[in-house]
């Protein structure tokens, strides 16, 4: 895209907002959307990040999850990432 963005942390790498929430990023969780693609190339992005870095050292831990709904509402696309 051509953009550089930077985050900024009062105390630490990762010490607020940017480190909450688990860092969550699903690989394809947004596939057939418009953000399906800066959603797939984050999440590449922040693997290359762990190999460089190292994944202790700045704190990323692939995981599985499920996705699941309450209500009347479906789920859509919550498949594995």
């Amino acid at each position: 895209l051509g953009l550089r963005s930077v985050i900024l942390e009062q105390c630490a790498i990762a010490c607020h907002s940017s480190g909450k929430a688990a860092g969550f990023l699903a690989l394809d969780w947004n596939d057939g959307s418009p953000l399906g693609p800066l959603a797939r190339a984050s999440f590449a992005l922040h693997r290359e990040l762990a190999a460089e870095f190292g994944a202790v050292q700045i704190g990323y831990r692939p995981m599985s999850c499920i996705g699941c709904g309450y209500g009347r509402s479906v789920v859509q696309g919550a498949g594995p990432s």
